[in-house]
C-alpha cells in the first residue's frame, strides 16, 4: 500500500512526526511484559549464581599431609600449613617486633627449615640448602598517605633460605651456575599491635615453609635458577626487614624476580593485585587456580586501598619485578584479635599454597630470569579462576580500536538500512535520534552512580545518623542503594521521551544499539588514555557488538505488514545479559569484598557512605546493563509503573533501616562480634608533665562511639575531651602516620586512680605517675659540635629505652644532614617524626643530626645554651593489654576500665604509652 503521508519539511515537524509515528505504531501487548521481565531476570540470575559459585569456590584441603596417596609424590598440604599457623597464632600469639614471641618465632622457623634440610640429604638430585640468620640495623624514608616517615631499625631478624641446584659431574669444584639468578619469595612473621596474625602473615609463612618441604624432596638436576625464601621479621613496622635484606644481604644482587605473599583477610581465594613485568605475569599462568586482574593493579596504584606490602621495598631498592599476592576476603578481621586459626576458611591456604608453588617452581625451572624489564603495558585477567589471559598493551590497543571500528561500521549500516526502509526519515533525523539515545545511556550511567549518594547523604545526616548501615554484610549495600541506582538509570530513560529532538521509531531497538555505541566510544576514549583496565570497556563493547550483529543478521524478524514484533529479539537479551552479568558479577564480588570491610579503617573524615553508594550504583548498572533498553519494550506506561515500584521499594528499605539500625541485633546496625568497630585504646603517661590520660579513638565514621564515651565519662567521673587525630597526632605518635585517620577522645585518668587506690600516698599525690614503677627511657646528646661561621649544630641523639619498643622521636627544625640513608632533609624548617624499632634484646639506638640554628639563637648556640625540643614516645614492651597485663598505679589499672565498658561489637587495639620531653 502506498504511504500517502507527506514527508516533514523542517526539524520541528520531524520531531513531532517521529513522536506521532512512535505512538501510533503497532506494539506487542503488555500482557507479555511480566514474562519478558522474568526471562530477563532469569538470564541475569543464572549468570549471577554461576559467577558467585565460581568466584567463591576453593580447592579441597589436602588431608594426606603432603604426600600423594597414589604416586607418593610430595605436594603442598594445607594440613601441614595449618599446623604452622596454629603454632604461630594460637600458641605464640602476638609476635610484635621486639617481644620474646618474635624471637621464638624466628627460632621455630629456623629449626623447621633445618629439619627439612636434614631430611633431604641423600636424596637423588637433592637441592643445596643455604641458611642465613640475618640481623641488621639501618634506616630508610617511608612516605605513606602524604606523610613522610623516617624509619630506623636495630637488629631486626631475617631468616633467609636458598634452594639451588646440586653440583653436576661437569662442575667438580661445586660451582652452581643457577645460584647466579634467583627468584625471591617473601612473607613476614611479625604481627601488628593487637593481632595474632593467623593470616597476616602466618598464612604466607606457613605456605613458604611447606613449599620448602615439597621442593626439598624433588630432583633439582634440571633447575635453572635458585629460589630464595625470605622469612622477614619486621613488616608491620613499615617494612624494615625487607629493606634490610634487599639493601644489605650478600645475595641481594642475585635476585631477579620476587613473589610476595601477604594477607588482609581470612577467607576466599588469593588475588594477584600487583604485577610489573610480562615474564612474571606469564609465570602466574601456571597457577592452577588463577585469580587476578590488571584492574586491581591499577586501583592499588591510586592509593585508594590504604595498605602496602614489602613488594614496595623490593621494587624501590632492588629494582625488581614480580607479583604481589594476598588472601583478601573477610578483612573485617584484619589487624584485630580475631585473626586466628579458627576463622580461616578451609581451602583458602590450599589455594594460596598451590598457586604459589606452581609460580615459583616455574620461574626456577623454566625461566631464564635474565633481562626482565619492568613494564605496566600489560593486560591480564582471569576468567572465573578457570584460566588466565595475558597480552601486551600493543595487542590490546589494536584489538580494542578494531572492535570500536566494527561497532562504527555496524552503526553506519543500521542508519543506512533505517533510511532505506523509512525514506521519509532523513539521515540527520536518524542520527539525531541515536545521539539522543546514546546521551541517555551515558546519563543513565551517571544517574545510577550519583543518585544512590542521595540515600547515603540521607542516612548519614545528623538527624538520621545511620552511618554505615551497610557495613555488617558486604551485600547489604545492594539492598540499600540498588533501588535508587535503577531508579536513576530508568528514570533518565523515562525523561528521554520528553526531551526535544527526534525519537526512534522503535525506542527499545534504538537504545540497545546506543548501548553498543556508548561502550564503543568509551572503549576508544579509555584506550587512548593507555590505562590497561580499559579492557573492561572493550569486553562490554565486544559482547554488545556480537549481540547486535546476531540480532541484526540472524534474529531480527522480517516485516510482514502485520503487527511488528520487537526489533530486539528475546534471544538477543540472552546473548548480552548472560555474559555481561557473568563477567561483572565476578569483578563486583572482588570490588565489594575489598572496599566494604576497608571502610572500617579508612578514617573518620572519609565519606565512606558516598563511596559505597557509588560502588553499588556502578555494580547495579553494569551487571544489568541491557535492561536500560528493555525498559522501553512495553512503552512509557509500564516504565512509569516500574519507576513507581522502585520508589516504593526504596522507601521500604529506608524505613527498615531506620527501624533496625539503632540497636545491636538489628539487621542495619553496622557492627557485630564478627564485623566489629575498630577502637584504639591507650594509657598515655606523660613522664614530664605528670599528665595521665586514657584515650580512645575510632578509625571510621560509624555511629555509636558516643555511647562508649558517655559510659566512660560516668565510670571515670570526668568529662571527655574531643581529640581529632589530624589536629592531635602527637597523642598517637606511636602509630604515626595512621594517627591522622583517627578521631576520638581522651579522659584525665588521675581522679579515677586516686579515688580507687588503696595506697594513701597515691591518693594524696598531685602526680600519680611518680608512683608508677616503669623503666625510665633516656635521650642524651653526644659528639656535639657548633660551627659559628655556618650556624650549624651537629650532634648525635642517643636513645636508651629498656623495656620499650616502637619508639618515636618527634622534633621541629631546619635539618641539613642526618643519618637517614637514601633521603635528604627538606630544604626548610619542618616537623619530623622518626620511628624506630628494635629486635628482641636491644634497647638503644642513635640518630645523627646537623641542624641550622635560627639567626636569633646563634649567640646562645655559641655559648652552648641553645636547645632543641625532642618529644619521645614509646610502647611498653612488656605491657600489651591484649595479653591481659597492665602496669598498675597504686594497684589500679585504667585500661581494664575501658575493657569492661567496650561493647562486644567492638574490637580494640591496646596501647600502653609513655611520653617524655627533652630539651637537648
Amino acid at each position: 500500500m502506498t504511504n500517502l503521508r507527506k514527508k516533514p519539511t523542517d526539524s520541528s515537524q520531524t520531531a513531532v512526526y517521529a513522536s506521532f509515528d512512535d505512538e501510533k505504531k503497532p506494539r506487542v501487548k503488555t500482557t507479555g511484559a511480566w514474562s519478558s521481565w522474568l526471562r530477563l531476570l532469569s538470564y541475569c540470575g543464572i549468570a549471577f549464581t554461576l559467577a558467585t559459585y565460581l568466584h567463591y569456590r576453593l580447592p579441597s584441603p589436602d588431608t594426606h599431609r603432603g604426600i600423594h596417596p597414589t604416586t607418593g609424590q610430595t605436594q603442598f598440604s594445607e594440613y601441614n600449613a595449618m599446623k604452622t599457623i596454629s603454632y604461630l597464632s594460637d600458641t605464640l600469639g602476638y609476635r610484635i617486633v621486639g617481644t620474646v614471641e618474635e624471637q621464638q618465632t624466628a627460632d621455630y622457623l629456623e629449626n623447621a627449615v633445618r629439619t627439612y634440610k636434614k631430611e633431604s640429604q641423600g636424596l637423588v638430585g637433592a637441592p643445596k640448602f643455604d641458611i642465613w640468620v640475618e640481623q641488621k640495623s639501618g634506616t630508610h624514608r617511608f612516605d605513606i598517605m602524604d606523610n613522610m616517615v623516617l624509619k630506623a631499625y636495630t637488629n631486626i631478624t631475617n631468616l633467609v633460605v636458598r634452594l639451588s641446584c646440586p653440583a653436576s659431574a661437569s662442575d667438580p669444584a661445586g660451582v652452581r651456575p643457577c645460584e647466579e639468578n634467583a627468584v625471591l619469595i617473601n612473607a613476614h612473621f611479625d604481627t601488628t599491635l593487637g593481632s595474632p596474625g593467623a593470616t597476616d602473615d602466618g598464612s604466607g609463612i606457613a605456605v613458604m615453609l611447606d613449599i620448602i618441604r615439597v621442593l626439598s624432596q624433588r630432583d633439582w638436576s634440571n633447575y635453572k635458577n635458585a629460589i630464595v625464601f625470605l622469612f622477614n621479621g619486621a613488616e608491620e613496622t613499615l617494612q624494615d626487614a625487607s629493606h634490610a635484606f634487599i639493601t644489605m644481604h650478600d645475595i641481594k644482587d642475585t635476585i631477579r624476580a620476587v613473589v610476595n605473599i601477604d594477607a588482609c583477610g581470612t577467607t576466599g581465594r588469593e588475588i594477584l593485585f600487583q604485577a610489573n613485568s610480562r615474564e612474571v605475569i606469564e609465570a602466574y599462568k601456571q597457577a592452577p587456580y588463577p585469580h587476578g586482574t590488571v584492574m586491581a593493579n591499577d586501583v592499588f596504584r591510586t592509593g585508594l586501598i590504604l595498605s602496602d606490602t614489602d613488594f614496595r621495598q623490593f621494587v624501590q631498592y632492588g629494582n625488581l619485578t614480580g607479583i604481589d599476592m594476598a588472601i583478601y576476603k573477610n578483612s573485617y578481621l584484619y589487624h584485630t584479635h580475631l585473626d586466628v586459626t579458627k576463622h580461616l576458611q578451609p581451602g583458602a591456604i590450599q589455594h594460596l599454597g598451590e598457586n604459589t608453588l606452581a609460580v615459583v617452581n616455574y620461574l626456577a625451572q623454566n625461566s631464564s630470569l635474565e633481562g626482565i624489564e619492568p613494564t605496566s603495558e600489560i593486560v591480564f585477567f582471569d576468567v572465573h579462576g578457570l584460566f588466565f589471559v595475558v597480552y601486551s598493551w600493543a595487542t590490546a590497543y589494536r584489538i580494542q580500536m578494531a572492535t570500536a571500528m566494527v561497532c562504527g561500521l555496524l552503526f553506519v549500516y543500521i542508519v543506512a538500512k533505517t533510511h532505506a526502509s523509512s525514506p521519509y526519515r532523513s539521515v540527520p533525523n536518524i542520527l539525531g535520534a541515536y545521539v539522543k539515545s546514546t546521551l541517555s545511556v551515558v546519563l543513565s550511567a551517571i544517574a545510577a552512580l550519583l543518585l544512590p549518594t542521595v540515600v547515603a547523604l540521607f542516612l548519614a545526616s545528623d538527624s538520621v545518623n545511620r552511618h554505615m548501615a551497610w557495613f555488617a554484610r558486604e551485600w547489604y549495600g545492594a539492598l540499600i542503594f540498588a533501588p535508587m541506582a535503577f531508579l536513576g538509570s530508568y528514570g533518565v530513560q523515562y525523561l528521554s521521551y520528553c526531551l526535544p529532538g527526534p525519537q526512534h521509531v522503535d525506542v527499545e531497538y534504538g537504545v540497545f544499539i546506543s548501548l553498543m555505541l556508548a561502550f564503543g566510544i568509551s572503549t576508544v576514549i579509555t584506550t587512548q588514555t593507555g590505562v590497561a583496565s580499559s579492557y573492561v570497556f572493550w569486553i562490554y563493547c565486544f559482547i554488545l557488538l556480537i549481540a547486535c550483529l546476531v540480532n541484526e543478521f540472524v534474529l531480527m524478524p522480517k516485516s510482514t505488514g502485520k503487527m511488528q514484533s520487537p526489533k530486539v529479539h528475546k534471544l538477543t537479551y540472552a546473548i548480552s545479559v548472560f555474559p555481561l552479568a557473568l563477567l561483572y558479577t565476578d569483578y563486583s564480588h572482588a570490588l565489594v569484598d575489598i572496599f566494604v570491610p576497608l571502610t572500617g579503617r579508612m578514617g573518620v573524615d572519609t565519606p565512606v557512605d558516598i563511596i559505597v553508594a557509588i560502588i553499588f550504583g556502578m555494580v547495579s548498572f553494569m551487571i544489568f546493563l541491557p535492561s536500560v533498553a528493555h525498559v522501553h519494550r512495553f512503552g512509557k506506561q509500564l516504565l512509569f509503573r516500574i519507576l513507581l515500584g522502585l520508589v516504593l521499594v526504596q522507601m521500604a528499605v529506608l524505613g527498615s533501616v531506620l527501624l533496625n539500625g539503632n540497636h545491636p541485633g538489628g539487621w542495619a546496625f553496622p557492627y557485630d562480634d564478627m564485623h566489629p568497630k575498630r577502637i584504639f585504646a591507650q594509657h598515655l603517661k606523660n613522664l614530664t608533665s605528670g599528665e595521665n590520660y586514657v584515650a580512645i579513638a575510632e578509625a571510621d565514621h560509624g555511629p555509636y562511639i558516643q555511647t562508649i564515651v558517655t559510659s566512660l565519662e560516668n565510670e571515670l567521673g570526668v568529662q571527655a575531651e574531643p581529640r581529632h587525630g589530624s589536629m592531635h597526632q602527637s597523642d598517637w605518635d606511636s602509630v604515626y602516620p595512621f594517627s591522622a585517620f583517627l578521631g576520638g577522645y581522651r579522659f584525665n585518668a588521675g581522679p579515677y586512680i586516686k579515688s580507687h587506690t588503696n595506697d594513701a600516698q597515691v591518693a594524696a599525690s598531685d602526680r600519680v605517675l611518680d608512683h608508677l614503677a616503669v623503666p625510665v627511657p633516656k635521650l642524651s646528646v653526644h659528639n656535639e659540635h657548633y660551627d659559628p661561621v655556618t650556624g650549624v649544630r651537629s650532634f648525635t641523639v642517643l636513645c636508651v629505652s629498656p623495656g620499650y619498643t616502637w619508639t618515636v622521636i618527634a622534633f621541629d627544625g631546619h635539618v641539613l644532614k642526618w643519618s637517614i640513608e637514601d633521603s635528604e632533609p627538606l630544604s626548610h624548617e619542618s616537623h619530623y617524626v622518626v620511628r624506630h624499632v628494635t629486635g628482641y634484646g636491644n634497647d638503644g639506638w642513635k640518630l645523627d643530626l646537623s641542624v641550622k640554628v635560627p639567626e636569633e639563637h646563634r649567640a646562645e648556640a655559641a655559648a652552648g645554651q641553645w636547645k632543641m625540643r625532642f618529644e619521645f614516645t614509646a610502647l611498653d614492651r612488656e605491657v600489651f593489654a591484649s595479653r591481659g597485663e597492665e602496669r598498675l598505679i597504686g594497684g589500679v589499672g585504667i585500661l581494664g576500665v575501658v575493657q569492661r565498658i567496650l561493647p562486644d561489637w567492638t574490637t580494640a587495639t591496646w596501647l600502653s604509652t609513655v611520653v617524655k620531653v627533652w630539651e637537648l
